[in-house]
C-alpha cells in the first residue's frame, strides 16, 4: 500500500486479483474504491509506491524467472512508461528526492531449480521525465562480484544455500532503504541473513 497525500489516495498492491486498486482515503473512516487496474497486459503486481501524481509498480514477469520490469502511471491509473527491470522485482521505492526509482529484484528459482536468475538490484534515474526514459537511465546492479566467495561469506554468518548455484543466484534483495542523505540504499537478503549496501553516487 502507498498513499499519495496530493490526490488523497492509497494505491493497493492486489497480487492475487493480479491488478491495482485505486481508493479514495480523504475520508479515513470510510475509503471508497476508485477503481481497480488489471495488472495482466503487464505481468504480475508484487510492489507500488506513489509521490505527488506519480505511481510506480513493480511487475514480475508472466514467466517470474525473466525479467520483469517498472511500470509507471498517473494518478488515475493511465499508462505512461514500462522499462526492464531484474526478476522478480519484489519492493520498489523512491529515492529521498525522487529522481530515482529503485527495485529489489529477488531472481527466486522455479520449483525444480531448472531456472535459477540471478539477485539484483535495479536503480532508475527519472530525473528528466517519466515520458522521456530510455534504457539508459536504467542502471542493474549485478551480485557476480560476491561469486567464489561462498566460504568466506558463510564465515561471516551468511546463508548461502545452494551448492549448484552461484552466490549471485543465491542472493535473494527483497526490501530497501534509502539513507536520509540520498547517499547510500540498504537492501535485505532475508532468506541469507544479509545486508547488501549500495552507493547511489555511483550506482554499485
Amino acid at each position: 500500500v502507498s498513499f499519495d497525500p496530493t490526490v488523497d489516495r492509497l494505491y493497493i498492491a492486489n497480487s492475487i486479483g493480479r491488478k491495482l486498486d485505486i481508493v479514495n482515503f480523504s475520508n479515513p473512516s470510510s475509503p471508497q474504491l476508485i477503481s481497480s487496474i488489471s495488472m495482466v497486459p503487464y505481468g504480475n503486481i508484487n510492489s507500488v509506491t506513489t509521490n505527488n501524481g506519480l505511481v510506480a509498480l513493480a511487475i514480475e514477469n508472466i514467466d517470474p524467472q525473466a525479467n520483469g520490469s517498472v511500470v509507471f502511471l498517473n494518478a488515475n491509473g493511465e499508462f505512461i512508461k514500462q522499462v526492464a527491470v531484474g526478476a522478480m522485482p519484489d519492493m520498489i521505492t523512491f529515492n529521498k528526492t525522487f529522481t530515482k526509482i529503485l527495485t529489489a529484484n529477488e531472481g527466486e528459482p522455479n520449483s525444480t531449480y531448472s531456472q535459477d536468475p540471478e539477485g539484483s538490484i535495479t536503480i532508475v534515474n527519472i530525473s528528466n521525465g517519466i515520458a522521456n526514459l530510455t534504457t539508459s537511465d536504467v542502471t542493474q546492479i549485478s551480485l557476480t562480484q560476491f561469486n567464489g566467495q561462498e566460504s568466506s561469506l558463510r564465515s561471516q554468518g551468511i546463508r548461502i544455500f545452494s551448492t549448484s548455484a552461484s552466490v549471485a543466484q543465491d542472493l535473494e534483495p527483497e526490501y530497501i532503504a534509502v539513507s536520509d542523505d540520498n547517499t547510500k540504499a540498504f537492501v535485505t537478503c532475508q532468506e541469507n541473513n544479509a545486508i547488501l549496501e549500495v552507493d547511489l553516487i555511483s550506482n554499485t
